[in-house]
């Protein structure tokens, strides 16, 4: 919390359900620098002050009063000190999100959740490609205010002539904006599978470890999702990141829902593009990235056959972000230059993308994963501004049936959305508990309000630990599923 400042509970209940493998080594240096140290420093000096205080006595080796009642006020000063820190630390956290996740519990899955397995989806014509880019931590807000965002200067100024000037890009107003981060798809991991599969990413409030999709378990065995839904239609499909894929779990997701091939940094490496060993930030940086992926898209093109290629960048990441040697250095700021940058690094891919025989069949979806993790960058921000999620679809046959702006909407709607943009039909509009954004139907956050479908999200839910996970924390937490 002191290091991200912006992160939720049920965010820490999912990395803790995880193992480290995959993790960001810049992060797990600067949490031994940090949390760590000052934690075993702390506790060391405790562990000698109590140590000197049981084995002490007098010289006379007769007790006095003090070493009589010793161990009596050590243990009244230990539960004294566990309670002061768990509030301390609840507080912290936020005794309404933690009340929430373990105690408080949610209907909305009953009432509202629609099964994508159950609904007619209708693909018409020739199938359209699908190239889906993650950005990682793209925000509408680094726009300038001129436009809708929050800076000064605009710092994605392709981007946002993308979203205002050729594609088309929903809104929370009527300029630029984007989609409302909800609990359950508030961080790379999260926000995939929602915009993916139409639910927030939960556990079962368990901690009994499950890794999601590791040995001997599956991961989200109940959803049902665009990847499962594109596989049925006969596109091939492939999971592009520089990072490793095993971390949070994404490559047995995108494996096991939707059959996805995964080309991540280990098979960057394996393919001799970067040499053994190397590693920056959280593997490859955007800049190799970019080019690599080119590569494979045209590996996918060449098959004849539709394609999904879904790609995440990573460089806008964590503190002030990846600077390389090319990023320029146009701001007093390194986390904007970052942002600048990468803004003009998908700006030349896309327009690359544009330029090969595919594209006319090839529709486009740039969305951000979730909010900045940089949690200063925005400390001078009028309270009042409402930071949104980037999104645009480039290239889609389909019309909005009602108006992009002054939309309320989340990461779950882009699920039945995307599959919208690539032409095809969905009865009734709403696939599990997203809502196709060019429908005039209302989302399930126009109908409920804001506020209370966050906190709907948020609470504990008995469908969704039975229906979605299953056979993971749910088999652990219920004695194996009795």
């Amino acid at each position: 919390m002191s290091y991200f400042g912006n992160i939720h509970f049920d965010q820490i209940m999912y990395t803790l359900s995880q193992p480290i493998e995959g993790g960001s080594s810049v992060q797990i240096t600067d949490y031994i620098k940090g949390p760590l140290l000052n934690a075993s420093f702390i506790t060391i000096w405790l562990v000698v002050i109590m140590g000197l205080i049981i084995f002490s006595e007098n010289r006379s080796k007769q007790r006095n009063i003090f070493l009589e009642f010793k161990i009596p006020i050590i243990s009244i000063f230990t539960i004294l000190g566990i309670i002061i820190t768990s509030f301390l630390s609840i507080n912290m956290l936020g005794y309404k999100d933690v009340k929430a996740y373990f105690f408080d519990k949610t209907k909305i899955y009953e009432k509202y959740y629609v099964s994508p397995e159950d609904t007619l989806i209708q693909f018409n014509g020739e199938k359209r490609n699908l190239i889906y880019i993650f950005l990682e931590s793209m925000e509408s807000s680094y726009s300038s205010k001129e436009y809708g965002g929050a800076e000064s200067n605009n710092l994605i100024p392709n981007l946002t002539n993308l979203a205002l000037k050729e594609g088309v890009s929903f809104s929370n107003s009527s300029n630029l904006g984007g989609m409302i981060s909800i609990p359950g798809a508030n961080q790379t991991v999260s926000s995939m599978f929602a915009q993916t599969s139409g639910l927030p990413l939960r556990t079962s409030g368990s901690l009994d470890v499950n890794d999601y999709g590791g040995e001997g378990s599956e991961f989200m065995p109940g959803a049902y999702t665009l990847g499962q839904i594109l596989e049925k239609e006969g596109y091939n499909q492939m999971l592009y990141i520089g990072s490793p894929a095993s971390f949070g779990g994404r490559d047995k997701y995108f494996m096991q829902h939707g059959d996805y091939e995964i080309r991540d940094y280990y098979w960057i490496q394996g393919q001799g593009l970067i040499p053994n060993g190397y590693s920056v930030w959280w593997g490859v940086e955007d800049e190799k990235l970019f080019p690599f992926a080119k590569q494979s898209i045209l590996e996918l093109a060449n098959k004849n056959e539709p394609f999904n290629f879904t790609l995440l960048t990573t460089d806008t990441h964590f503190e002030d972000g990846y600077a390389s040697e090319s990023t320029p250095n146009l701001f007093n700021d390194q986390y904007s230059n970052v942002i600048h940058y990468s803004d003009e690094q998908v700006y030349n891919f896309i327009s690359w993308i544009k330029e090969q025989s595919f594209y006319d069949n090839t529709t486009i979806i740039l969305v951000g994963d979730h909010p900045t993790m940089d949690k200063d960058f925005f400390e001078n921000i009028d309270p009042n501004y409402q930071r949104t999620v980037y999104n645009v679809i480039l290239n889609s046959p389909t019309k909005v049936e009602n108006s992009i702006n002054n939309r309320i909407f989340n990461a779950t709607d882009m699920f039945p959305t995307t599959l919208a943009a690539l032409g095809a039909k969905i009865d009734g509009n709403r696939l599990g508990l997203g809502t196709n954004l060019y429908s005039s139907r209302k989302t399930l956050m126009e109908e409920l309000g804001k506020n209370n479908y966050i906190d709907e999200i948020a609470k504990k839910s008995d469908f969704y630990n039975k229906k979605i996970i299953k056979g993971t924390d749910y088999q652990v937490e219920f004695n194996n599923g009795k």
